[in-house]
């Protein structure tokens, strides 16, 4: 059966060619002289073809989770949405991380154009993914984005937008917010400027208007961390997912659903020696970040490490953190706290784990042999207890001397008090 194929590029070098043969099989083959950043912590660097199994978790965390993204782009292309090489050859000129995928032969990734698009078109768009996910992505654009939450990516240039077509890269993605959740994209900005006050590294994050025919569309915009920008070159750096990292598909994302759980994410940041302590300690202080802001969505999509040519990798800065106070009841806040993605030592319930939670989450992981005990994790999530109460104060008040202050003094009445409830019941439960 004749094949299908893909060069696959890693920051603009050929690494090697996806294949798909007539019954859909899929293969993945490094060049024979390559030896830079692999595609995969799932695929290091060899002389064999990856299959199937290991190939699919990796191409499937590139893509839009939303099936209706899917099926728009497959619509406008002629092509199944259930086909992730036939998606990536419409859509993967710019992926998350380094790599480009390119029609074999082509020199699509020599095609570079920059569209300039006014606030305007940008609200427009911002509204359309509120109210209609599906369309995520303008004709002549050839991005992909994870994840399920409506989202589209641009370049900012000298404070203003462009649209990215052919393979340029994008710097920037935009989101207006969860659909039927309040505030959702104001909640993620103030919930990731926290983990920045905290010392939490994190993607930076604006909080914007966008000025339309329709109204004002608010939007958070997130610098992404996987571009390095210097003067008019933008360098695309190489990461991927927890779950491509340890071959997990997004549909398994959470640790219910067979997701990857604490000790199967440390035992992956932990297992190269230089990066393996800072890894461990950046990964405790997003989770326990995570479980205080009760951000439900905290699986294993939501953590990124970044690839060396070495095989290496570093812990990516913390993204898509959100709380799901403001939306519950608040005694059922109480009675029934929500439940995290990933548990600690056996504990998932927001505000339940105890020193002795912390102590299995030790043990289990291994964490002692990088100097991590559980008197330190106490002392680091009873600090961050203490902190967060003021600094989400803070970050409440200065929001209310802007534009937006209308939508962050209604969030503010719907999350600071359950979030400090949270933080007090969790300082309770540590014996503090």
């Amino acid at each position: 059966m004749t094949a299908c194929v893909l060069d696959v590029l890693i920051a603009g070098k050929l690494a090697g060619a996806l294949s798909q043969d007539g019954a859909d099989s899929l293969s993945f083959a490094y060049g024979r002289n390559y030896r830079g950043v692999p595609l995969s912590s799932s695929m290091p660097l060899s002389t064999r073809p990856y299959r199937d199994k290991v190939v699919l978790p990796y191409l499937w965390g590139l893509l839009p989770e939303d099936p209706a993204v899917r099926r728009h782009v497959a619509a406008d292309a002629g092509i199944s949405p259930n086909n992730p090489f036939a998606l990536l050859g419409v859509i993967g000129l710019d992926c998350p991380g380094a790599v480009q995928f390119v029609p074999q032969g082509s020199d699509a990734c020599r095609d570079e154009r920059l569209v300039a698009v006014s606030d305007a078109e940008i609200a427009r768009r911002l509204a359309k993914g509120r109210l209609d996910g599906a369309g995520w992505i303008a004709d002549d654009e050839h991005w992909s984005l994870g994840g399920q939450q409506s989202k589209f990516a641009l370049r900012r240039v000298d404070g203003r937008w462009y649209s990215c077509e052919g393979s340029a890269a994008t710097t920037h993605i935009l989101k207006s917010g969860v659909r039927g959740l309040a505030h959702q994209a104001l909640n993620e900005y103030v919930c990731m400027r926290l983990a920045a006050s905290l010392g939490v590294p994190a993607a930076s994050v604006e909080y914007l208007e966008f000025e339309g025919e329709g109204g004002v569309e608010p939007a958070i915009v997130i610098e992404r961390y996987d571009r390095l920008v210097e003067g008019d070159d933008v360098t695309r750096l190489h990461q991927e997912d927890l779950c491509q990292a340890l071959g997990c598909l997004p549909d398994n994302k959470y640790t219910m659903y067979g997701g990857p759980n604490c000790a199967e994410a440390l035992g992956l940041l932990t297992s190269t020696g230089p990066t393996a302590q800072a890894n461990a300690a950046g990964f405790l202080q997003m989770l326990f970040l995570n479980y205080l802001l009760a951000a439900t969505d905290a699986h294993a999509k939501n953590y990124s490490i970044m690839l060396a040519a070495d095989g290496s990798h570093r812990l990516a800065p913390m993204y898509d953190v959100a709380s799901i106070a403001p939306y519950v009841e608040g005694a059922k806040l109480k009675v029934k706290p929500p439940k995290l993605a990933m548990s600690i030592g056996g504990e998932n319930r927001a505000g339940r784990v105890s020193a002795n939670d912390l102590a299995k989450l030790v043990e289990q992981c291994g964490l002692g042999r990088f100097g991590i005990t559980a008197e330190g994790c106490r002392d680091l999530l009873a600090l961050y207890a203490e902190e967060i109460p003021g600094k989400l104060a803070r970050e409440f008040d200065a929001l209310e001397k802007t534009g937006s202050a209308d939508a962050a003094r209604e969030l503010r009445g719907r999350m600071e008090e359950p979030i400090a409830q949270l933080c007090a019941r969790s300082l309770k439960g540590l014996g503090g």
